[in-house]
C-alpha cells in the first residue's frame, strides 16, 4: 500500500528541510551505521565513502523517491541501476533494516522537534515502500544468478596493456572451478573482491567487461587513477531541488567528518592502481555475476543504428556491443566514436573489425576531456568534437540508438550536443563510473 495523501503532506514538507542539510545526513548515517557494524565495510568503496559519494547517494535517492511517490515511473531507471548494483554486491534484504533504523534516525536528528511520531511514522514507511520494490527486483535478479550465487575465485590468465602508457591494462580471468560462465549482455559489469594489505576489509570494484561473451573466461580493463578533481567540490544539484533536470542515465567534496567508518585517508585508485601495479598471471581474485542496467540488447532483432561514444577507458564496456554486433552479420549500422588525450586503448581491435564489416564506420580523435584527471580544464567543446558529421553520429536517424561512457564532463558534452540537435534522452543511454546515477547540466 502506498502512502496516504496524509502521510505524502507529511513527507512532503519535511524534503525542503532534509534537502538542505543532506550532506550533514549523509555523514551523520554512515558513520553511525558503520560505527555499530563495522562488518559493512565489506560492501562499501572505501573511496566514494571518504568523498562522501556513496553517502550522498542515497540520501539523494531517498530524496528523490518521496518527491517523486506519486509518479514512481520517473525513477525506474534510477531503481534498476541500484538494483544491479546491490545485485552485484550481494546486498540482502536484512541489510535494508540496518538502514532504515540509522536514516530514520539521521533525519531525526536534523528536523529535531518537526520530527513528529506521524513524520516519523510517514517517512519509516515511504522509505520501506522504496526498499520493498528493491528487494523485489533483487530478488528477481538472484534467481536470474541461481547458478552463480555468491563470490566465485578467478584466476589472472592474462594481463596486457592496452595502451603504450601502460596507463590501462585488461586483465582475462577464468574461473577456479574450471566450469563453463554465463553469457552476459554486452556493456554489463563485474564485481571483483581484494583483501588488500594494511586495511581490515574487503575492497569491492565494478569493472566493465571488455570483450565479447565466451564461456571459458572474461576479460576486464582497468585504467590507472592519479586522482582526479570532479569530486572536489559537491555538486548543488546532488539532493534535488526545484531546479534538477531530467535524469537520463540508467552517475563534492569530502564528507564533513572524514573518518567515516573504519576509512583511511583517500587514495586514489586503491585498487585499480595496485592491480595494475602487482597483480600478474596466476594471481587470483573473487568475482560475481555479471549484472548492470547499461547494455545493448543483442537479441533484439532490429537492425536500427548503434552509435557507440567513448572516452578513454570508458571504451570497454562499448567494445563488446561493437564485436557482438558485427559477429552477429545481420547489416546493422555501427558507429565508433572515440575520444582520447594521449593513446587510444582498443584502436588496433576496433580498426580490424571495421576493416572486414562495411557497416562499420569508425571516427578517433583527440579530446582533453578524455581524461577525467584534467576535468577542471575549460573545454572547447566545439574544437574537440568539430570533426563529427551528422553521418558519424547517424543524425538524420529517428531510432538510432546512444551509448556514452567517460568522465563525466565528457558525457554532460556529449549529451547536451545530441539533445541540441534532436536526439531525445530516450535514445541515449550513458555510463558512468561511480556510484549514483549520471545527471545532465545544462
Amino acid at each position: 500500500m502506498g502512502l496516504t495523501r496524509q502521510e505524502a503532506e507529511l513527507v512532503n514538507e519535511t524534503i525542503p528541510a532534509l534537502r538542505q542539510h543532506g550532506e550533514h545526513i549523509s555523514t551523520v548515517f554512515y558513520k553511525s551505521m558503520l560505527r555499530d557494524h563495522p562488518e559493512l565495510n565489506n560492501y562499501f568503496n572505501s573511496v566514494n565513502m571518504h568523498t562522501g559519494r556513496q553517502p550522498r547517494a542515497l540520501t539523494a535517492l531517498i530524496l528523490a523517491f518521496a518527491s517523486n511517490i506519486v509518479n514512481i515511473s520517473e525513477l525506474t531507471p534510477k531503481l534498476e541501476r541500484v538494483a544491479q548494483k546491490h545485485a552485484s554486491l550481494i546486498i540482502r534484504p536484512e541489510h535494508y533494516e540496518i538502514v532504515a533504523k540509522y536514516l530514520i534516525r539521521a533525519f531525526s536528528a536534523v528536523l529535531g522537534p518537526a520530527m513528529t511520531p506521524e513524520v516519523n511514522a510517514a517517512w519509516t514507511k515511504a522509505y520501506w515502500l522504496m526498499a520493498k520494490m528493491l528487494t523485489g527486483r533483487e530478488a528477481i535478479i538472484y534467481k536470474q544468478f541461481s547458478a552463480w550465487p555468491d563470490w566465485r575465485p578467478f584466476t589472472i590468465a592474462k594481463k596486457a596493456p592496452e595502451t603504450t602508457e601502460g596507463d590501462i591494462v585488461s586483465f582475462t580471468l577464468v574461473p577456479v572451478d574450471g566450469q563453463p560462465l554465463p553469457s552476459y549482455k554486452p556493456g554489463q559489469y563485474v564485481t571483483i573482491r581484494l583483501k588488500i594489505k594494511g586495511h581490515k576489509y574487503f575492497q569491492l570494484r565494478q569493472y566493465s567487461l571488455s570483450d565479447a561473451p565466451h564461456p571459458d573466461s572474461y576479460r576486464i580493463t582497468v585504467k590507472r587513477d592519479i586522482g582526479a578533481s570532479e569530486d572536489a567540490k559537491p555538486d548543488p544539484r546532488q539532493f534535488g531541488g526545484p531546479d534538477d533536470g531530467p535524469p537520463i542515465s540508467s552517475a563534492a567534496s569530502s564528507a564533513s567528518d572524514s573518518s567515516i567508518g573504519s576509512i583511511r585517508p583517500h587514495r586514489p585508485g586503491l585498487v585499480s592502481n595496485i592491480l595494475i601495479d602487482d597483480f600478474q598471471v596466476g594471481d587470483s581474485l573473487q568475482l560475481t555475476h555479471p549484472a548492470g542496467e547499461f547494455f545493448l540488447d543483442t537479441e533484439d532483432p532490429n537492425t536500427n543504428p548503434v552509435v557507440l561514444i567513448s572516452a578513454g577507458a570508458g571504451a570497454a564496456p562499448l567494445y563488446p556491443m561493437l564485436k557482438v554486433v558485427s559477429q552477429q552479420g545481420n547489416g546493422r549500422p555501427v558507429s565508433w566514436i572515440q575520444a582520447s588525450r594521449h593513446d587510444t586503448p582498443f584502436r588496433e581491435r576496433v580498426e580490424k573489425i571495421a576493416k572486414a564489416d562495411p557497416n562499420v564506420r569508425v571516427k578517433f580523435f583527440r579530446s582533453r576531456l578524455a581524461d577525467g584527471d584534467v576535468i577542471s580544464l575549460t573545454s572547447r567543446f566545439q574544437e574537440d568534437f568539430g570533426g563529427l558529421n551528422w553521418e558519424d553520429l547517424w543524425l538524420y536517424n529517428n531510432l538510432a540508438q546512444y551509448f556514452v561512457c567517460g568522465p563525466e564532463k565528457f558525457m554532460n558534452e556529449i549529451g547536451n550536443h545530441l539533445q541540441k540537435n534532436g536526439i531525445p534522452p530516450s535514445r541515449i543511454q550513458f555510463e558512468l563510473y561511480s556510484v549514483g546515477s549520471f545527471e545532465m547540466k545544462r
